[in-house]
């Protein structure tokens, strides 16, 4: 079982931010809770909200102003902001969206700003998605990736990823401790799913103000990835895996988000780790990179944690 939820009293480990939210910020987080979360509560189908999302994506390959794109022929895509050159660091990017969606076009605007305020380029992998490809062919697509990634281009700077794209990320970087693979310089995790055996009535509970996802979305959203697999199997859970010699680690999430309790426990089990518990915003809301400002901040702050000298 993972370690018990911090005392936010007792831990120099959390800061929890409260940010000024301006108009455009609130323009984002309204759009979360009036179309965001009913159309997540209505539509289950994974192949339509993909329609609803990527293709749209892939067509306005919306990116930081100037970033260079370059699609790989295993469907990743490689950004390079504007002033950054080819000696720059590398940072690895998993994208989220539930195990089901989400791919590197949806969240290029938010990687891309985030490789620009670190002054890196940054690798999205593309990976296969449930229910036509559960558990674990995307933790499986992810690991070759980054492996392949490390044999041309030596270990990453940082290797990030949102919700469930978080989930891999840590994933990946276990393994590449076990292995003896390079490991990357350092994680950064945007409300990261790290345990999927977690109570979800619980933890929806905890969470009053979840902006984003239904409570039944959440078991479907399960029952896709998993298919019957042990929720509580470290290769799928890897907050129930080891947490030691991992790189260090900032880990940003809503403070009233259902994922928070998961970046807590897992600070707590890491050997150095920073949780930044951002007040009134909706499970990751740094996708609203270049439109909300509150967006830019946390990408900001993680890329200073991302870049600084170890």
């Amino acid at each position: 079982m993972p370690p018990p939820m911090l005392d936010l009293a007792e831990t120099p480990l959390v800061q929890t931010i409260t940010p000024d939210i301006t108009f455009r910020d609130r323009l984002a987080i309204g759009t979360v809770r009036t179309i965001g979360k009913p159309a997540i509560s209505v539509i289950s189908d994974a192949r339509i909200i993909r329609a609803l999302t990527d293709a749209p994506t892939r067509l306005m390959k919306m990116r930081a102003p100037g970033t260079a794109l370059e699609e790989t022929a295993e469907g990743g895509l490689i950004a390079t902001p504007k002033n950054v050159g080819s000696e720059a660091p590398w940072l690895i990017y998993i994208h989220g969206g539930g195990f089901v969606a989400g791919s590197p076009y949806t969240h290029l605007g938010l990687a891309s700003h985030l490789a620009k305020f670190a002054e890196m380029r940054v690798f999205l992998p593309a990976y296969p998605r449930a229910p036509e490809h559960p558990f674990p062919a995307g933790r499986d697509a992810v690991r070759d990736a980054y492996a392949a990634h490390v044999e041309r281009h030596g270990p990453p700077a940082a290797l990030c990823g949102d919700s469930a794209g978080g989930n891999l990320a840590l994933l990946v970087a276990q393994h590449a401790r076990d292995a003896g693979w390079p490991t990357p310089g350092a994680l950064g995790l945007m409300s990261p799913v790290l345990d999927l055996s977690q109570d979800i009535a619980a933890r929806m509970r905890d969470a009053p103000d979840e902006m984003l996802f239904p409570e039944h979305r959440l078991y479907t959203i399960r029952d896709d990835y998993l298919q019957g697999h042990d929720p509580s199997d470290p290769g799928a859970s890897p907050l129930l895996g080891d947490l030691t010699g991992l790189p260090p680690t900032l880990i940003q999430a809503s403070a009233a988000e259902a994922a928070a309790p998961d970046g807590l426990a897992l600070a707590r089990g890491l050997d150095h780790a920073r949780v930044e518990l951002w007040a009134g915003l909706p499970h990751v809301w740094q996708i609203f990179a270049g439109r909300a400002p509150v967006a830019d901040a946390a990408l900001r702050a993680m890329a200073a944690f991302l870049k600084a000298p170890r």
